[in-house]
């Protein structure tokens, strides 16, 4: 998935506690997963092809004039409507569909990768890629449950046909790999830059220093924003609609959602290839969306931002509760007692 701007990397810095962190990660997960994919996927009304029947009722909005249309173009216009919508389909739950299966592809990919890199000459971001992509069919499974109606089936029921996997494994690639480049390039300028020390050498340098550092740190998060717009949102937004390409005919979506995508996806019955090509995805995307999504990550982003300042303020007054101003002699070192 996407490497959510660094905000992973904002909360190992500040080393929220686990409670904490859960919190923050649900944050993440509704704001920063579901809504993002569902703006990727969802199309303007006019391009569904849908008219409804007409009816007599004259409190009905469909017969309404449709140059002041009632409603929205688009649900996920705002965080509040998407939100609001998404209680509407399922619930308070519905801001947390598809959690069960993102949890464990997690697993599954950590594991995988972990097994990987006991194979020797497996660097570990090569084990991460190719752990994602064995993986592939359950992102798959995520998207389709998080753009389509509630089910009474459970998530491994509707698990994705083996043979889609071949037809997603190279967009899920081609993410995982602009992921792994975004996060070595960060580890790379953490370490150039010296920000890989321990907390207690940290809290010992002079005033000047730890400004020095500061401003690095906000340099190196700003480099990793940058990159994960130009390599990782193209990826991303990529897979997203290629994998929504896929959703069975069955499926209902609860935004409105171009199948054919403007006639680019052909049925295998007609000879087709049934999924949308990489190309088609991304240039289908159109510049209105693209600035849409963009602004929405910025929002996001900002959110996040004032949701690690919050938790760092409260690990700092429990840090002034516990050592009072002697900061030092409660942050980490490197397991060494002073003689």
């Amino acid at each position: 998935m996407l490497v959510f701007f660094g905000i992973e990397f904002t909360v190992s810095l500040l080393d929220i506690p686990s409670w904490k962190r859960t919190n923050h990660q649900q944050i993440t997960y509704t704001f920063g997963r579901i809504l993002p994919t569902l703006l990727m996927i969802e199309s303007p009304q006019e391009a569904i092809g849908f008219e409804p029947l007409a009816t007599e009722d004259p409190d009905s909005t469909i017969n309404k004039d449709p140059e002041q249309p009632s409603r929205p173009a688009y649900i996920t216009s705002s965080f509040r409507r998407t939100i609001k919508h998404l209680k509407a389909v399922g619930g308070v739950r519905g801001c947390f569909r598809g959690f069960a299966i993102f949890a464990m592809n997690g697993v599954l990919v950590a594991w995988l990768s972990m097994m990987l890199l006991s194979i020797p000459f497996v660097p570990a971001g090569v084990s991460g890629v190719i752990a994602t992509v064995i993986c592939a069919q359950f992102p798959l499974a995520w998207t389709h449950i998080v753009i389509s109606e509630p089910s009474p089936r459970n998530w491994f029921r509707r698990f994705p046909s083996p043979k889609l996997w071949v037809k997603v494994a190279i967009p899920t690639a081609v993410l995982a790999i602009a992921e792994q480049i975004n996060a070595l390039v960060l580890l790379k300028l953490v370490s150039i830059a010296g920000l890989n020390r321990d907390a207690k050498t940290m809290a010992q340098l002079s005033p000047h220093k730890q400004a020095m550092m500061s401003l690095a740190g906000f340099g190196i998060v700003a480099v990793s924003v940058v990159l994960s717009f130009l390599l990782v949102l193209p990826a991303d937004v990529t897979l997203t609609r290629v994998q929504a390409s896929l959703l069975p005919d069955a499926e209902e979506t609860i935004v409105p959602f171009d199948r054919s995508f403007g006639g680019k996806v052909i049925p295998e019955i007609v000879g087709g290839s049934g999924v949308l090509s990489m190309l088609d995805a991304w240039k289908s995307f159109d510049w209105s969306s693209r600035i849409r999504l963009v602004k929405a990550y910025a929002k996001i982003y900002a959110l996040q931002i004032l949701v690690s300042f919050f938790f760092g303020l409260c690990l700092a007054a429990e840090m002034f509760l516990i050592a009072g101003k002697d900061w030092a002699s409660v942050l980490p070192g490197d397991g060494n007692k002073d003689l």
